[in-house]
């Protein structure tokens, strides 16, 4: 693979990981979001694994406090094909149901 194709594989990873978090930000918001302060809105946790370039994200719809289960996990890797877009869609599908309180979620 010639110079250019790599820096742009690698830019189309980048967007992907910047796509997958803003999807995490809108589900979230960027408050605080202590459960006393703001009730049981929908919570997302955003990881990036750079050893294994892999994305996780765990969502908990009624908020999140130590010992709860995870409510739904989603993960991929960037260089498997197929694997981020499923994680795009199922990430907007659970952020349009969180919102829309069909996953126990309040409503926005």
């Amino acid at each position: 693979m010639n110079q250019r194709l790599k820096r742009k594989a690698e830019k189309r990873r980048r967007q992907q990981i910047c796509e997958a978090l803003d999807l995490c930000l809108q589900i979230n918001g960027l408050q605080e979001s202590k459960r006393e302060l703001t009730g049981d809105h929908p919570t997302a946790f955003f990881l990036f694994n750079g050893h294994v370039a892999g994305v996780t994200v765990e969502t908990y719809a009624t908020g999140w406090e130590p010992g709860m289960d995870v409510g739904k996990y989603l993960d991929a890797y960037l260089d498997s094909p197929g694997q981020m877009d499923k994680l795009f869609k199922d990430l907007k599908q659970l952020k349009k149901d969180l919102h829309s309180g069909n996953c126990g979620g309040s409503k926005k």
